[in-house]
């Protein structure tokens, strides 16, 4: 597990949840009931998982570091650390018909449609009948360019869209959307929603998510911040290493 991964691990839990909003998730609560089972996909460090009851849950993630950090934050609840899906051929580690929820909670936005296309097909292989997805993903306003143009600068997801551009993704793969609410928070504009299964099998292979102009713009600015950030620390540290260093022998 590299350094670079844990200090990622690090800044996420502390300084980015903390500024997701106190509230933004309550909309959750008024659509899980206890006994139903739930797949959060992409559980990060797990703090959502308080959100369900811990024999309903199970928390998928690819980072190992925050899988390990899930488990230690939170023990009675379960996290699987899993393998990217890559092909038609991939699975989840997931029974098929066995889940009532799948929730995505900011994480779309970080996935190529190539891999969102894969993922579906999985999502409609584990979800029950009559079961949905519930999520809540960054996005892009025309009327919020000043937040459009920040989340881009501080956020490492290449694919944050639309609101209507999701909508047509999930239309595309056999999922109507029902939208719920935009939440403004900490410059995010978070759009929640539910999906449920439509047209089971009608599902359009041409559809694509880019992206956006203000991603292809400010791209360097944010692979700046996100390693430059790391950078200026150690380079503080050792000033500060080298100035103790120098009172010492005075």
């Amino acid at each position: 597990m590299s350094i670079f991964s844990r200090l990622e691990t690090f800044a996420y839990k502390h300084v980015f949840v903390p500024r997701q909003g106190k509230h933004t998730f309550d909309f959750i609560r008024n659509l899980y009931s206890k006994g139903e089972k739930v797949i959060d996909f992409g559980s990060g460090i797990g703090t959502n998982s308080r959100l369900f009851s811990p024999d309903d849950y199970i928390g998928l993630e690819i980072n190992k570091s925050r899988v390990s950090e899930s488990c230690r934050a939170f023990p009675n609840y379960n996290f699987q650390a899993i393998s990217l899906i890559n092909t038609e051929s991939d699975r989840l580690p997931i029974e098929d018909n066995s889940h009532d929820i799948i929730f995505i909670s900011l994480c779309l936005h970080h996935i190529d449609s190539k891999t969102c296309k894969l993922l579906f097909a999985e999502f409609r292989r584990i979800l029950k009948r009559g079961g949905r997805i519930l999520g809540i993903e960054p996005c892009i306003m025309p009327s919020s360019i000043f937040s459009n143009i920040i989340m881009n600068v501080i956020d490492r997801g290449d694919y944050i869209i639309s609101e209507a551009d999701y909508t047509a993704m999930y239309k595309s793969e056999s999922f109507k959307i029902d939208p719920i609410n935009i939440v403004k928070t900490f410059g995010y504009n978070l759009w929640q929603y539910k999906a449920t299964v439509s047209e089971k099998g009608n599902i359009n292979k041409d559809f694509f998510t880019n992206k956006t102009r203000y991603r292809k713009l400010i791209k360097p600015i944010n692979t700046l911040l996100t390693y430059g950030k790391w950078v200026a620390l150690i380079y503080i540290i050792f000033l500060l290493l080298q100035y103790s260093f120098l009172t010492y022998l005075n």
